[in-house]
């Protein structure tokens, strides 16, 4: 039923490429045509072990980036899918700044793809979306990274919580700001609300676009006083 539902949409709205518009022929999928598709730099091995940040091609399979090696962030491990440019910086602005809602389903679904092969995802209880402070969602509208968490819920059968982190202060947006200065943003900016959710949970922090890290290191470093057994990142691109 839900095929025949999809043929009928398909025929009268056609699906087209996230990145070009360009009507997707029979076979395509996944929301970009096989042209876009490839403009985007995939994050592949060697990785940081930690943030996974792209490494020298000698890099060893546990090396370490020489920020990571200096200071190991409170989260297990963060992945991307890709470089934050082109193609994936063009959709996360139509998602994000466009209100262009159906990229979400699709960036989503790039994101899940990434997390498969990349992170073990049997190890997780629970999904958390970095929370948008009620002031920058009501001007927003939505929270991207709530629409990329829910993708992955769903996909992998794990519990979706938006409720438990909550950003308490509203901050600058972190654009234009340094490694330091955006540390100093986000410093105390949330906070735990319902302890008994998190104590003992393997968490899976979901955003959009890995930086510094200073948002979702933050984020991983209340969950864990807050009780979380453990923090893993997944994020659509870095910067």
């Amino acid at each position: 039923m839900n095929s025949l539902f999809k043929g009928i949409a398909d025929l009268f709205f056609p699906p087209r490429c996230l990145s070009c518009h360009e009507l997707l022929i029979s076979g395509e999928s996944g929301g970009f045509c096989p042209k876009c598709l490839q403009r985007i730099s995939f994050l592949s091995p060697p990785i940081c072990a930690s943030c996974g940040a792209p490494l020298s091609p000698e890099a060893g399979k546990d090396a370490l980036c020489l920020r990571c090696a200096a200071t190991r962030p409170p989260f297990e491990r963060c992945r991307s899918v890709g470089r934050y440019e082109t193609v994936l910086l063009e959709a996360i602005h139509d998602l994000k700044y466009r209100g262009v809602i159906a990229a979400g389903a699709i960036l989503g679904n790039l994101l899940a793809s990434c997390v498969r092969v990349s992170l073990p995802v049997e190890e997780y209880d629970r999904i958390l979306p970095v929370p948008l402070h009620r002031k920058r969602l009501r001007e927003r509208g939505f929270n991207q990274s709530l629409l990329l968490a829910e993708v992955l819920a769903r996909e992998f059968s794990l519990t979706l919580d938006f409720q438990s982190l909550r950003r308490r202060v509203h901050t600058s947006p972190q654009i234009g700001l340094g490694k330091g200065e955006r540390s100093v943003n986000v410093r105390n900016a949330f906070e735990v609300v319902r302890k008994a959710e998190i104590e003992g949970s393997r968490i899976l922090l979901v955003d959009d676009v890995y930086t510094t890290g200073s948002t979702v290191g933050e984020c991983a470093r209340v969950l864990l006083e807050g009780g979380a057994r453990s923090v893993s990142v997944a994020t659509l691109a870095r910067a």
